[in-house]
């Protein structure tokens, strides 16, 4: 099996849709998310306050999985959410694991 970690970065007011959208998909067992800043995004996506500041509300998620359910993952959420400013990177990861399923019992 070839990993790879996925990386989706979000406007913040979609949170909750993605977050939904991701505990529908099968495949994978779970995600994390954090609270990120974009710079660089043309002004035509910012809201006032973000002009001001210079920097855009985002959410970032990330998940490792199959590189092969990655490609499904990927296809699915560029077709539910086409006009959707949503940027992504998938990453290969050499391994991946939680410690927990290595402890004795």
């Amino acid at each position: 099996m070839k990993l790879c970690l996925v990386t989706i970065i979000i406007p913040a007011a979609i949170e909750d849709v993605i977050v939904d959208w991701l505990l529908e998909q099968d495949g994978f067992t779970g995600f994390s998310s954090m609270a990120v800043n974009g710079y660089g995004l043309g002004e035509e996506n910012m809201s006032i306050s973000e002009k001001v500041t210079g920097k855009t509300a985002r959410i970032m998620f990330q998940m490792h999985m199959d590189i092969e359910l990655s490609k499904i993952i990927l296809k699915t959420l560029k077709s539910d959410f086409v006009t959707s400013d949503i940027h992504y990177v998938v990453t290969p990861l050499s391994e991946a694991g939680n410690l927990m399923s290595y402890q004795d019992k």
